[in-house]
């Protein structure tokens, strides 16, 4: 039911070979063992395919950043409208295609001045320039992909969103008018200035590292392929830029630096072919923002977590959004606590189904607004077991079960349905267990109103060291106010969250 990481073998064969490659051919070009292939129609070719595929995937950002609200999704299509557009016209630059070839200049010369061979036939400066632009200007952008943004500029760019699109596309064209019309404008000065050089590089390979491990840490928690596939399309860029520095026109290094292109949007591609094939293309592409935990567990559910959740509710309207919350809440302290993200995962999804079993509860007890007898107590205990029992055959990892089975047990061992204690509860369970606790309080049950914020958080204080793990209830202090202002009655307008009252019994949720 949870989305399981596909081998990551077929990828880091790729960065490997493409390493490799970049290592010999540099090696062979050092000792002078170099190739030189001047084939203008074959970069053409190859630069026409890479831009072809950076306008599908700009297409895709570009329908999913109208359709949706974030900052982060108008990033990635800006990156690769740049990206398709400018290095488009690196290809269309390139000799004898939409610009005349410019005098090659040099040749090889015999002693007495005989002209022997030609030397191959130069770009002019604005094919250089286009190519470095082009992967700055993308990088720049997806670097933007992977970071928060304050409230305020959000707000702007979103409303704006469709404006700051047709604004891109126009700047490209421009360029691309400006470029191809007056070429001679470009000085070699800049190009061939190694200031340049070797700043663009280094501005380059920073931003798309940094992009990498923000998106490969996403692609951890989220097992959102659209995650890893940008994760490896950065890497890949900045192999590629690497190799554009060190590589003279028409050398190995030259041609490898296209292919590593090449592979890096391909690799995006595959990634938004995978989502489209399940019809989540957009979403997929929705669920890039990536400066945010939450949201990114949450695009890692599958259709069948979902559905059951929905399921849940529908049986027990007074818990409605309770699984939502309590694994925000539970992710958030897992977070604070260090968990990994492979088993935040696992955290988010039992947590959002940690009381499936009361699915098999009757409505008389479930709903019951007084005090249970002993008998429906019973009845009540056995949810978690149940729950347990129903998923155990559809999770990839044991967290999700650990946290459903156990979530109700108590650091002093008088929990159910186990009676664990202490260190013997799953670190999972023990952070679903403060969750779980917490969001029963704050919100209004058949049988009692929600507790005010401040009541909650004392008693829960007071269950340290005996119901909760006193780690844990440490790591709940530090970011319960974050969950507050994003869950509380004046965020979201669930049913059950009403004017709170003090005073009421409490009832295990």
């Amino acid at each position: 039911m949870r989305r399981a990481l596909p081998s990551v073998l077929p990828w880091a064969l790729l960065l490997a070979t493409c390493t490799a490659l970049f290592a010999a051919i540099q090696w062979r070009e050092a000792d002078g063992l170099g190739v030189l292939w001047s084939a203008p129609t074959a970069h053409f070719w190859v630069v026409s395919a890479a831009s072809l595929v950076c306008v599908v995937l700009a297409l895709a950002a570009g329908v999913a950043t109208v359709r949706t609200r974030s900052p982060q999704v108008l990033m990635i299509a800006l990156s690769f409208i740049a990206m398709a557009g400018i290095f488009a016209v690196h290809g269309l630059a390139t000799p004898g295609f939409v610009l005349g070839t410019p005098s090659a200049g040099g040749g090889t010369y015999d002693a007495y001045g005989a002209y022997i061979e030609a030397a191959p036939s130069p770009f002019y400066n604005v094919t250089g320039l286009s190519s470095r632009l082009a992967m700055v200007v993308s990088s720049v952008f997806l670097a933007g992909a992977a970071v928060p943004w304050p409230r305020a500029a959000e707000t702007w760019i979103t409303r704006y969103r469709i404006a700051i699109l047709g604004a891109a596309v126009a700047g490209v064209v421009a360029y691309g008018v400006v470029a191809l019309s007056a070429p001679w404008l470009v000085p070699t000065s800049l190009t061939a200035s190694d200031t340049f050089g070797w700043g663009t590089t280094a501005l380059v390979s920073a931003l798309c590292l940094f992009a990498a491990a923000r998106f490969g840490m996403a692609y951890q928690r989220s097992g959102v392929q659209m995650h890893g596939a940008v994760a490896i399309g950065a890497v890949l860029m900045v192999e590629a830029q690497v190799s554009m520095h060190l590589g003279a026109t028409w050398t190995g290094t030259f041609w490898l630096y296209h292919a590593q292109l090449l592979g890096g949007f391909m690799a995006i591609f595959w990634g938004v072919l995978v989502e489209f094939s399940r019809g989540h293309a957009v979403r997929s592409l929705a669920a890039l923002t990536v400066s945010d935990v939450l949201e990114q567990l949450r695009s890692g559910y599958t259709e069948p977590i979902l559905a059951l959740s929905a399921a849940l509710e529908a049986r027990d309207g007074y818990t409605l959004g309770h699984g939502e919350r309590v694994a925000a809440l539970a992710v958030l302290i897992g977070q604070k606590m260090k968990v990994p993200g492979s088993r935040l995962r696992g955290i988010a999804a039992g947590a959002l189904l940690h009381d499936v079993g009361k699915i098999g509860v009757p409505d008389a007890i479930l709903h019951k607004p007084g005090a249970l007898t002993d008998t429906e107590g019973d009845v009540i205990r056995e949810h978690p077991a149940r729950g347990a029992d129903m998923l155990r055959n559809h999770f990839n990892q044991r967290v999700e079960e650990h946290v459903i089975r156990h979530h109700h047990e108590r650091w002093d061992g008088t929990g159910y349905p186990a009676g664990l204690a202490g260190e013997a509860i799953p670190l999972e369970a023990r952070i679903a267990a403060v969750a779980d606790v917490y969001d029963a309080l704050r919100s209004n049950r058949a049988y009692r109103d929600a507790f005010v914020r401040e009541e909650a958080v004392r008693m829960v204080l007071d269950g340290a060291g005996e119901h909760f793990d006193p780690r844990c209830v440490q790591a709940f202090l530090a970011v319960v106010d974050r969950w507050e202002e994003r869950y509380a009655d004046d965020v979201l307008d669930y049913a059950e969250r009403r004017a709170a009252a003090v005073g009421a019994p409490v009832r295990a949720a």
